[in-house]
């Protein structure tokens, strides 16, 4: 199969600049035009996030559920969005794994094996993943919600290209968004040192790990296009259902929360 290629000219700059908050780990709220200010917000996990940021999220943003992308493993070594609970935020663990990850387990992957990659998180996670994982969105995207994962940069960065996407935000939206990760993430590497470290790898080779190159991500949106015809059926053919497709980007695109429409698993 042809692989496509990513658009060679330089696009026009995103009027779309996230705006990162800095007391969270990779935090910040997504929000392009066409998506309901504050409804979908991403994050490095939850259980890094001090008092005061949660009680923000919690009281000033309405935040309502946490969306866990993160392994059961995972979570237990993190731990949960503990300051997130204590405000009544609801915890809906909905693990994307299974997938391999070696592909890009090397001291500097190229843009073309994290490309791989995330097509692995979409259409090789564990059976009953995507599904699960779609299913909880349509039930919570009434109201804002964050995404997170370990660094809230692979996983997260696919969930919410996904949600975008659903949403009709043009691609220099969704990469502006997904850029901006790189950014957040560059200043905290030497806290991620036992990491670097445990692999035999150097501080710049994990640098390559925490940055988000644009090609990436407008490469990713190319191929699943070229391969499925929209993101949308790649979502079908990964597992997602139709209905809950539609609902979710119904309400993403509708900027009344519903307090009575969704209540996440935990």
């Amino acid at each position: 199969m042809r692989v496509a290629r990513p658009m060679s000219a330089s696009p026009p700059p995103s009027p779309y600049v996230p705006r990162l908050v800095p007391t969270g780990v990779n935090l910040r709220a997504v929000t392009p035009p066409g998506v309901a200010p504050g409804r979908i917000w991403r994050a490095g996990a939850g259980g890094d996030m001090d008092a005061h940021t949660a009680a923000e999220l919690a009281t000033r943003h309405g935040l309502s559920n946490v969306i866990d992308l993160r392994s059961r493993g995972e979570a237990k070594r993190s731990g949960g969005p503990a300051a997130l609970l204590a405000h009544g935020v609801r915890w809906a663990r909905t693990p994307l794994a299974g997938y391999p990850r070696d592909i890009v387990h090397a001291p500097r992957p190229t843009p073309g094996q994290y490309v791989r990659y995330y097509h692995a998180i979409l259409m090789n996670s564990a059976p009953g993943n995507i599904p699960g994982l779609f299913s909880t969105l349509a039930e919570t995207a009434h109201e804002p919600f964050l995404v997170c994962c370990h660094l809230g940069k692979d996983r997260t960065a696919v969930v919410v290209a996904a949600l975008l996407s659903l949403a009709g935000v043009p691609d220099d939206m969704i990469v502006a968004d997904y850029a901006a990760s790189g950014t957040a993430l560059r200043p905290l590497l030497d806290r991620f040192e036992h990491k670097w470290r445990a692999h035999g790898w150097t501080r710049q080779d994990y640098l390559t790990h925490l940055d988000t190159p644009a090609v990436i991500m407008r490469t990713w949106l190319a191929e699943l296009r070229q391969r499925h015809g929209s993101v949308r059926t790649a979502l079908i053919s990964a597992g997602a259902a139709t209905g809950d497709l539609v609902a979710i980007a119904s309400a993403l695109t509708d900027p009344r929360p519903s307090r009575s429409g969704s209540r996440a698993r935990t």
